[in-house]
């Protein structure tokens, strides 16, 4: 199978080579087409011994995709391509891989919260403007020290990938590709600048980046399209109560809300409209369509007072509790009863 060519934004190096840290090998790099993808994520959520903090990296023709698992639940996705990197949906994530298996390979590995917190903030993180001389340890580290800088140091070698948490200008921590496990780490990110002749030094980029965050976690497909089906029931409801107007109003509320509340874009509309593939967190989501319904429901209690908690619960019911577990009715100022 021929190789990718494509490469790294910004510099020489092939994605196909990039080797991130790992923990436990969970599925060592195989061909796409070997894998069942689908039962893999099932396994990773269903059975017990699935359910492991992990990512899978899919080595795709023109890029890297990175599904991120927490406790066997897909929790985000993000892209590595020449033209960048980016967070991806869930299933816009899936389609390429699908869609990329006859020339593509997979690998699943466990690894650790951290880990994953760190490689996601490094595609959707825009890398500071620090200029870093890659070519020794000590010409990284020592713009580092004078800075007194802390955050995260992303240093790629020969397409080894090493995540270095630095704390005042100093190292700290890091997460490591290949590293032996008798070897010191400054030993370690040492090698990363050295090499045994006739071979010629490694290509090293380093790029820095603010402390991440815990990876988020974002609103899965099914959750997107019970969202979506809360907003066209609750249209639906008012319609019926107000023929010719009802649904009208709603779409008014929805485009209104826009400009402010841009995720009103993946809900509400035709039902025969092709869905958008969002990346949002389920909060977030949840609040968007919050504020849609506070506002419809208020110009709704003009003509029909009291009104409002009825059409909720109608058109939550059959959700309620995913509904809850986002907080969804919380953010509402009426009290349903179910």
């Amino acid at each position: 199978m021929r190789a990718s060519t494509a490469v790294l934004t910004d510099t020489s190096i092939r994605l196909w080579e990039l080797a991130f840290p790992r923990g436990q090998v969970l599925l060592g790099r195989t061909r796409a087409a070997y894998v069942a993808l689908d039962s893999l994520i099932a396994f990773s959520k269903q059975d017990r011994d699935g359910k492991v903090d992990a990512y899978l990296a899919a080595y795709l023709p023109d890029e890297v995709v990175l599904l991120f698992f927490l406790g066997g639940d897909l929790a985000n996705a993000a892209m590595l391509t020449p033209g960048g990197r980016v967070a991806i949906g869930f299933g816009e994530a899936l389609r390429r891989i699908h869609a990329g298996s006859e020339r593509g390979e997979i690998a699943f590995h466990e690894a650790a919260p951290d880990l994953l917190a760190a490689m996601y903030a490094s595609c959707v993180q825009p890398p500071l403007a620090v200029q870093l001389d890659p070519r020794t340890p000590e010409s990284v580290f020592k713009t580092l020290f004078e800075r007194r800088w802390s955050g995260l140091l992303e240093l790629i070698s020969n397409g080894r990938v090493n995540y270095l948490t630095v704390q005042d200008g100093r190292f700290a921590t890091g997460h490591f590709s290949e590293r032996r496990s008798d070897e010191a780490p400054l030993s370690y990110v040492a090698r990363l600048f050295t090499s045994v002749p006739p071979e010629p030094l490694p290509i090293v980029a380093a790029k820095l980046y603010d402390p991440p965050p815990p990876l988020p976690h974002q609103a899965p497909p099914a959750m997107v399209a019970m969202f979506r089906h809360y907003v066209w029931d609750l249209s639906d409801l008012i319609e019926n109560e107000a023929p010719g107007e009802g649904a009208k109003r709603a779409e008014r509320v929805r485009q209104r809300l826009l400009a402010e509340h841009p995720l009103l874009s993946c809900v509400g509309g035709p039902r025969d409209a092709a869905p958008t593939d969002p990346v949002v967190e389920p909060r977030a989501l949840a609040e968007s369509v919050a504020v849609w319904t506070r506002e419809l429901l208020a110009e709704v209690e003009v003509l029909a007072p009291q009104s409002a908690p009825r059409l909720v619960r109608l058109s939550g019911r059959e959700h309620r509790f995913a509904l809850t577990a986002v907080g969804f009715f919380e953010k509402l100022p009426w009290r349903v009863q179910w």
